[in-house]
């Protein structure tokens, strides 16, 4: 029997900071023939990535769907089903979608939030981008939509069907993080270097604490801003240079703990995937306390924590063993092992559904 076939469209690829993409594409490749669309270059790709075709015009797309024959597309980040739809309105192919944070977090606070309560747009709670995107999540071609658990009710209101909306942790190979041999002492921060994870906390938290050893595994966008920062205030944290996903593991067993900044006032930090890396990898993770859901994500092996101060004291002292030991099983959530069928039950029906009668 052939193997569905299902095409990803995505905004990037291969982007080194977006590895969920190729955790999942990783998980599916055995069971499912694929073709990945790129639809932009990636600011910085990783090397071991599948091939791929990078192209952003909607017709062209067309033609690349109408020679690989796909059960169903499938795609990350709820803006992205406006282009996706597009094609699956012309090629009649069913879609899937695949939810995360900053796609559906809206920015609070500023002169823009401001802007949008005075037009009457703060009803539904997304970013504009996603607001558009949920006219076609409404379309029968839609089959599925995965989201966090604490962005369910956020979507149903803002319009997407509730039977077509599957709660789903992140995405992670637990098997490449778990590790239970000793960790090293040193604390970290990774991710995009961008406004909403107010790195500036992290170099603060460094240079209270010249005593342990600070890595910073930040990725692009103001990276040269946050490394002036650091060289104003004496270089207490070491910026790391981007890693190969396939290299972040080794990287995580340096670190006692992970200290995760986020800005209070934006909010738009969802549920990082690295948090349940690094508890997968024996790591102690401090997430800035910006939202009652986060307490779900992190866990009672975790810690929340509201000021510069307040992290320094936990880090400050040895993780608790009986914690680690928590991470370890609170981590396995976000396995895709676990959860993969979530997205690969709406593939199978949606296949099973285009084949002639004979066939199934």
């Amino acid at each position: 029997m052939n193997k569905p076939r299902v095409m990803y469209i995505v905004a990037r690829y291969p982007q080194i900071s977006e590895t969920y993409i190729k955790t999942e594409l990783d998980c599916v490749q055995s069971e499912y023939e694929t073709m990945i669309v790129g639809l932009s270059p990636a600011d910085i790709s990783y090397r071991n990535h599948l091939p791929f075709e990078s192209v952003s015009e909607v017709d062209k797309i067309c033609e690349l769907a109408e020679s690989f024959r796909p059960d169903v597309l499938h795609t990350h980040w709820l803006h992205q089903a406006r282009v996706v739809s597009q094609v699956a309105r012309a090629t009649n192919t069913p879609f899937t979608v695949r939810t995360h944070s900053f796609d559906v977090l809206k920015q609070q606070g500023g002169k823009r939030e401001t802007l949008r309560k005075l037009l009457g747009s703060q009803r539904s709670g997304l970013t504009p981008r996603a607001q558009e995107a949920i006219a076609t999540l409404q379309d029968d071609l839609c089959v599925g939509v995965l989201g966090f658990p604490f962005v369910h009710d956020r979507l149903v209101r803002a319009g997407v069907p509730e039977h077509k909306l599957f709660d789903c942790y992140p995405v992670m190979n637990y098997a490449r993080f778990h590790d239970r041999s000793p960790n090293g002492n040193a604390i970290m921060n990774t991710g995009a270097c961008m406004p909403k994870k107010k790195m500036e906390d992290f170099l603060e938290l460094g240079r209270r604490m010249p005593e342990r050893t600070f890595n910073l595994y930040a990725l692009g966008y103001e990276l040269d801003e946050i490394k002036r920062q650091n060289a104003e205030m004496g270089d207490p944290v070491n910026i790391k240079t981007p890693v190969e996903p396939d290299d972040m593991p080794r990287e995580y067993k340096k670190h006692e703990w992970l200290v995760y900044t986020a800005s209070r006032q934006m909010g738009t930090v969802g549920w990082p995937l690295a948090l349940a890396e690094a508890q997968a990898s024996g790591v102690g993770v401090c997430m800035q306390n910006i939202r009652p859901d986060l307490k779900e994500y992190v866990g009672d092996a975790g810690f929340l924590f509201d000021s510069v101060s307040d992290v320094a004291s936990i880090v400050s002292k040895p993780f608790p063993q009986e914690l680690r030991e928590l991470g370890f099983e609170h981590a396995r959530r976000s396995d895709i092992a676990n959860h993969i069928t979530i997205l690969t039950d709406l593939w199978d029906e949606a296949a099973r559904r285009r084949q002639p009668a004979g066939q199934r």
